[in-house]
């Protein structure tokens, strides 16, 4: 399905509620403070402001997305890039600049400072009919600021610099890169950076069409800090083919040189489909980051745990649907948490196998750009089905992982060794996996009974998944993981869990494999 058809049938869900939020914004707005102050181009003041159209804040449940927008204090028109440009530089908290639907070259925002209560608020009369067709835009120095509801066609990144507080949301990017004469040269979407940033969210927004090298998201920071505590959530990510050289990932938290340093981002309920430009789709360069319940669909990559410690990459789903080179996930450093992510139909290995712990070339110091060897990795109830390549250890460098845990694991394959120790690891622990080799596939591990179970976990197809239904790993589950708290669909875990990425309840389901009308611009909050 294309992002048209989903707009179409979105629009449809959404026209029985235009009224009611009309009114709930009309309701608001008779108790808004008087304007801000002066300004140049089209203005309306106070309460006047119920007049503007409702856009992108038109959503299913536009009265609670009503009530949480803050009302503005002035609302700003504009119509022509010369507005905008003039609109930005009298910018004062509380506004909100509307853009007529028309085509506008981009300017900068710098020192503006909105607050939680009132931001400043640059948004499209309707959804997507706003078209950024040339300029830049670079949000430096400023606080709460959102940008919403713009389709983006120019040739230019867009840059949070220095900033904190700053959204950008529901978004259409498929920027028109002419591609450079040096094919290693990149360009990156959309970028944060710059010292002090944080506190950033990236969401609803639709990336496509990435045809030369770069990031769609890249967050950097100042000289030794990575910008923390931004997330990245509800985008759709798609279309974007190979590159000839590294340094194309959908997502990048951090460069090697403050990859020492804490992010604390979170990368969530993201879905990625097709992206083939890089071998890592989403690659953290920086400590302490979250990623969790995104959906990765024909995506010739993995999700990297490249440089940085204490990563959390749980409930994602890995659907490689049989194409060439699709990965899960890839790990070096120290305490990395894998637990409850679902892999299915991958077809790649050694560096994009589902699940490499791989080896490294430095052990404890060296390079920030090299591999670190892994220490104290803990892999757990996750669900492994039908892939070339399911568990690596060590394939590629000099040092093999060490301290690494397996445990609770169901792994079910045709062909190939489902787990594959490459280096002999330096302190491995097995414990109450379940391993269901068919075909011509073999264990590929020695192993006790009470370390891996072989046996037909007794998988049934229910909600696009290979999920249990009661057999050999219902209850079966050993140790105690605090962190597992939760199964892949959202349902909690009992007193007794099961292996695996899916625990039999019947409590409510929250989660599932996303689709296209579950992220994007037009999706539901």
């Amino acid at each position: 399905m294309n992002l048209h058809s989903v707009r179409s049938r979105a629009w449809a869900r959404r026209a029985a509620v235009t009224t009611a939020l009309g009114l709930a914004l009309a309701s608001a707005a008779v108790a808004a403070p008087a304007g801000a102050g002066p300004v140049t181009g089209p203005v309306t003041v106070g309460p006047a402001s119920a007049a503007v159209t409702p856009g992108p804040s038109a959503t299913t449940d536009g009265a609670a997305r009503a009530a949480a927008d803050p009302v503005p204090l002035r609302t700003v028109r504009v119509s022509t890039s010369a507005e905008l440009a003039s609109a930005f530089a009298g910018a004062v908290p509380g506004d909100r600049i509307v853009l007529a639907d028309g085509e506008y070259s981009m300017v900068k925002l710098a020192d503006k400072t909105g607050t939680a209560e009132h931001p400043i608020v640059i948004e499209g009369a309707t959804l997507g009919g706003a078209v950024v067709t040339g300029g830049q835009l670079e949000v430096a120095r400023s606080h709460h600021v959102v940008v919403r509801g713009l389709t983006w066609r120019n040739a230019a990144t867009l840059k949070i610099e220095a900033s904190t507080d700053v959204r950008l949301t529901r978004n259409d990017f498929r920027l028109a890169f002419v591609p450079p004469a040096d094919p290693a040269s990149s360009r990156h979407w959309v970028s944060i950076a710059g010292e002090g940033s944080g506190n950033n969210r990236i969401d609803h927004n639709a990336f496509a069409g990435k045809t030369v090298l770069g990031n769609y998201v890249t967050v950097y920071g100042g000289a030794t800090q990575i910008s923390q505590h931004d997330r990245i959530d509800h985008n759709y990510f798609s279309d974007s083919p190979a590159q000839p050289v590294n340094g194309g990932e959908a997502i990048r938290l951090g460069v090697s040189a403050i990859s020492g340093s804490s992010s604390f981002a979170v990368v969530e309920h993201n879905l990625f489909e097709n992206c083939d430009s890089d071998p890592e789709i989403v690659s953290l360069k920086s400590d302490d980051n979250t990623v969790r319940y995104n959906t990765f669909r024909t995506s010739a990559g993995s999700v990297v745990a490249r440089r940085g410690d204490r990563n959390a990459i749980h409930g994602n789903v890995f659907l490689g649907g049989g194409k060439a080179g699709t990965g899960g996930v890839r790990l070096y450093g120290d305490d990395q948490r894998v637990h409850d992510n679902y892999f299915e139909g991958l077809t790649g290995s050694g560096y994009t196998a589902a699940l490499q712990v791989d080896g490294g070339d430095v052990d404890g110091s060296g390079s920030t750009s090299a591999h670190w060897r892994v220490h104290r990795a803990t892999i757990v109830h996750n669900t492994f089905v039908d892939n070339v390549s399911n568990i690596e250890l060590g394939a590629n460098y000099v040092f093999p992982p060490a301290d690494v845990t397996l445990a609770n694991n169901v792994v079910v394959g045709s062909t190939g060794r489902l787990f594959a120790e490459h280096k002999e690891t330096d302190g491995l622990t097995l414990a109450g996996n379940v391993a269901h080799p068919q075909g011509a596939a073999t264990l590929g591990i020695e192993a006790q009974p009470g370390q891996i179970r072989v046996a037909d976990p007794l998988l049934v197809r229910s909600g696009g998944l290979w999920r249990l239904r009661q057999g050999p790993a219902v209850d079966a589950a050993v140790g105690t993981y605090p962190f597992v708290v939760e199964d892949l669909d959202g349902q909690p875990r009992d007193q007794h869990p099961d292996v695996g990425a899916d625990e039999v309840s019947g409590a409510p389901v929250l989660r599932h494999p996303l689709e296209q009308s579950d992220v994007g611009p037009l999706a539901d909050l």
